[in-house]
């Protein structure tokens, strides 16, 4: 098997291909005639020292981020869930206290008595 020595340049560039590609590391590599660790190791290296470091995030970075934006929008899906169900319960609290007050409304006109207190009454 014939190695083949890149430079720091050359590894660069496939890797930026690669980051580009959208490919699978596996695919990739194997379609390039690289080894099955290599630009995982090359990634690992110059991660350290690349000057473009901000723009070669690994894949393994990639999907860790996509996980944590699903574990986000699902939190929010459950936030907004519950935000409904509070609003419909707040909404039969007032539909309730609404028919308590109609209630002694109707008490005290049939019976004729003051069931609510009276502002600044004593106590």
């Amino acid at each position: 098997m014939d190695r083949k020595t890149y430079s720091k340049d050359e590894k660069l560039s496939i890797i930026q291909a690669y980051l580009s590609s959208g490919e699978s590391m596996e695919h990739f590599q194997t379609r390039n005639g690289l080894g099955h660790c290599t630009l995982s190791r090359w990634m690992t290296i110059f991660a350290l020292d690349n000057p473009l470091n901000g723009e070669t995030v690994t894949k393994k970075n990639e999907n860790q981020d996509r996980s944590e934006l699903k574990a986000l929008k699902a939190k929010e899906m459950a936030l907004e869930s519950e935000i409904s169900r509070l609003k419909a319960e707040l909404r039969a609290e007032k539909l309730k206290a609404e028919a308590y007050s109609v209630m002694i409304d109707v008490a005290e006109e049939q019976f004729g008595v003051d069931i609510r207190k009276k502002a600044g009454a004593k106590q």
